[in-house]
């Protein structure tokens, strides 16, 4: 079929907190004689990840697989405390690259926990932010995925709070988050959204173009959470 038109999403593309870990990762390879180990994937996307495996960096799933004063780059995913201190422990240069939003979000999880609170967290199990984030506070928290999970939590003992990953869809979180106030009337939320303003709006972009359009193509990964399903 010949394409008669191409629009273009707006906004569309990174993120600032994902440019801050490529340019973390580019200053390392030159910095540093290489290899550059990578805690995970610096970023869901494979042209990235390839580029970086062409200058030299191996990206490692376990801080014990660096050998000893290797340079490490922790991802923009945030890692789990114990990782943290593992790269630390490694004995060469740690870079953090995790993104400013996550820390919020390990900031808030980490208070509530030390005021008692059970915190349900809505996430995807296994993805790298979560696990990170839920490390915070293991005793505390409670991975949420359905109103079910919600339920279970909720039959114990208060004060509740509610957090997410920042890089769910709006769709995914709204109904889990307007559930969870329904079920518990005193839900501690934070003041702001947890969800990644620039994720959202790129989702809110893509829904607008494809109203306008036969066919919506993604650039990206097929891992990542952050797009959004029409």
């Amino acid at each position: 079929m010949p394409v008669d038109k191409v629009i273009l999403a707006s906004p569309r593309g990174f993120c600032a907190g994902v440019e801050k870990a490529i340019k973390a990762l580019d200053w390392m390879t030159k910095v540093f004689s290489p290899p550059v180990y990578c805690y995970h994937e610096i970023v869901h996307n494979q042209y990235v990840v390839d580029h970086f495996k062409s200058l030299g960096v191996i990206f490692i799933d376990d801080v014990a697989e660096a050998p000893v004063g290797a340079p490490i780059m922790l991802s923009a995913h945030g890692s789990p405390p114990s990782v943290i201190a593992a790269a630390q422990d490694n004995g060469g240069t740690v870079v953090d690259a995790v993104c400013p939003l996550v820390t919020k979000v390990h900031h808030e999880l980490r208070v509530r926990s030390r005021k008692g609170y059970t915190v349900l967290y809505v996430g995807h199990e296994g993805h790298e932010e979560a696990v990170g984030t839920m490390a915070v506070a293991p005793e505390s928290v409670h991975l949420i995925q359905t109103e079910g999970d919600i339920d279970a939590v909720a039959s114990g003992e208060g004060p509740f709070a509610l957090l997410s990953q920042t890089t769910l869809s709006l769709d995914e979180w709204q109904h889990l988050r307007d559930y969870a106030i329904a079920k518990i009337p005193d839900l501690w939320l934070p003041n702001r959204s947890d969800l990644c303003f620039a994720t959202t709006n790129r989702q809110a972009a893509l829904r607008e173009i494809a109203s306008q359009s036969d066919a919506v193509i993604v650039i990206g990964s097929a891992n990542s959470s952050n797009t959004v399903a029409l």
